[in-house]
């Protein structure tokens, strides 16, 4: 399993979320297991800081997402994207700036 993949672009990093599902984060590799972990859907460790339990958080909300058909994983490279943006890219259209995840790489501040 990839752990992380550093970008040229600094801390931009293509994150292996589970088994054939990649994800483009800025998130700090500490919170990464977390990230997983929520996308997984196990429990919140009642440890973690708040930025652990963030990265959790936005772990839980993709998988709902993909459940709900907002987000699909793209057939050419396995990344996660919005199902609109994976639409367009194969009928030939442009991608819409407005999608609203993933689009631009996550961010937690």
């Amino acid at each position: 399993m990839l752990n992380a993949q550093q970008n040229s672009k600094g801390n931009f990093m293509v994150v292996d979320l589970a088994e054939g599902i990649l994800v483009g984060s800025l998130m700090p590799k500490d919170n990464l297991p977390a990230l997983r972990s929520g996308f997984a859907g196990y429990p919140a460790n009642p440890r973690w800081n708040v930025i652990k339990y963030r990265a959790w958080k936005m772990g839980r909300q993709l998988r709902q997402s993909l459940d709900e058909g907002d987000l699909v994983v793209r057939s050419t490279d396995f990344m996660l994207v919005p199902a609109q943006e994976s639409s367009a890219t194969q009928i030939g259209k442009v991608k819409q700036p407005s999608d609203r995840f993933l689009s631009t790489p996550m961010v937690l501040a």
